[in-house]
């Protein structure tokens, strides 16, 4: 695919006639003959300049991708039914209009080609990592951060007067007559390139914002963390996002609540807690109680009995000692704690089993 004009220029679509002429100046002074540039690229350069500074010859090139100033040969070309020589019998600004942004039956005066604010912007997301002992308990966090605001003097215009556009005398649109083949014209009605379609121009910037349409604004919000919440939960503050030009409304911003990365040795099953313990021979045959470090509720360590004859890979469940379950209250509301038991035979349990002694004894004890 060719590189379009407005790339040669390093200027957008919706870029004014303002804009086309200072890009072309800095390019034309980079890329001169004169001062070592190249030829060729100068040369593309004032072409791009030469259509897109021209409302008319821009209109065609934006719906056709022509450069020459007239619509590429088609059905209504050599052949026509009408006749060569014979001028369009209707009005192009039907079949040509959406492709303007322009709708049947808007009138004159109204800024045909304005460009309106679409409604509410995309939501911005943050990911907050929140650690157990805060999903356990709760917790209040503030984020304050800086965003922009629509100026309040102009409202994000950037300007505080305005005169009505003398191209398109305020409609925001133009009609160009168009050539669509040999003797064959055309009437286009597109969006005015002076006035970008706003049918008025500004005249002095805004002196609340000195132009830049937008004002700065600390903000400062207050994050809950209700008890029993889970990674993935996520809090909406409405509309409290930058103001985006393009927008009408400013985005939400969504808090995402994440699992911090931490060796707490335990695991959430949705209300409930695992962790793993490891005992020896002596301790799964005889039974203990085992101190789990670490859980929200027991920062001194949780005392867990666990059974004698408890086998390896058996789970003990301690109830009413999991997370909170959100909204609920009291000991019923929590889920339960799931420890993992892991029983592997100690250095000294082996030596000790090796003792003919210890083997009789076993033997005695295991004999139904």
């Amino acid at each position: 695919m060719s590189e379009s004009l407005y790339d040669i220029l390093g200027v957008s679509r919706q870029a004014d006639v303002n804009e086309i002429k200072s890009a072309y100046k800095k390019l034309a002074v980079k890329h001169h003959p004169d001062k070592g540039g190249s030829e060729e690229m100068f040369k593309k350069i004032s072409r791009a300049h030469e259509v897109l500074s021209d409302d008319t010859r821009r209109a065609i090139y934006d719906q056709t991708g022509s450069e020459d100033g007239q619509m590429q040969q088609g059905p209504f070309g050599q052949g026509s039914p009408f006749g060569q020589g014979m001028p369009f019998p209707f009005d192009m600004a039907n079949l040509f209009g959406g492709m303007f942004g322009q709708g049947q039956g808007q009138g004159q005066g109204q800024g045909q080609g304005q460009r309106q604010r679409r409604g509410k912007a995309p939501p911005k997301v943050h990911e907050m990592p929140i650690s157990l002992m805060d999903f356990y308990h709760g917790k209040k966090v503030s984020i304050k951060f800086e965003r922009h605001r629509f100026c309040t003097g102009c409202k994000g215009d950037g300007s505080e007067g305005y005169d009505t556009c003398g191209e398109c005398g305020g409609s925001g649109s133009k009609q160009t007559v168009m050539m669509m083949g040999p003797g064959m014209h055309g009437i286009v009605r597109g969006p005015c390139m002076a006035c970008q379609g706003q049918g008025k121009k500004a005249t002095r910037s805004c002196g609340t914002c000195q132009g830049k349409k937008f004002q700065v604004q600390e903000k400062k919000l207050e994050v809950t963390i209700e008890p029993g919440m889970k990674p993935g939960d996520t809090i909406v503050f409405s509309k409290e996002c930058s103001d985006q030009h393009e927008y009408s409304e400013a985005g939400d911003v969504h808090i995402v609540f994440q699992s911090a990365d931490e060796d707490s040795g335990f695991k959430r099953l949705g209300d409930d807690l695992l962790i793993g313990v490891q005992i020896g021979l002596r301790q799964a045959l005889l039974g203990c109680t085992e101190v789990v470090k670490g859980h929200p509720a027991h920062l001194e360590g949780l005392h867990v009995d666990i059974p004698a004859g408890v086998q390896n890979g058996e789970t003990v469940v301690i109830m009413e000692e999991g997370m909170p379950r959100r909204g609920a209250q009291g000991a019923k509301g929590r889920g339960n704690l799931r420890v993992l038991v892991n029983v592997q035979v100690t250095a000294a349990e082996k030596a000790a089993l090796v003792k003919p002694e210890a083997a009789e004894a076993l033997r005695g004890l295991f004999t139904l």
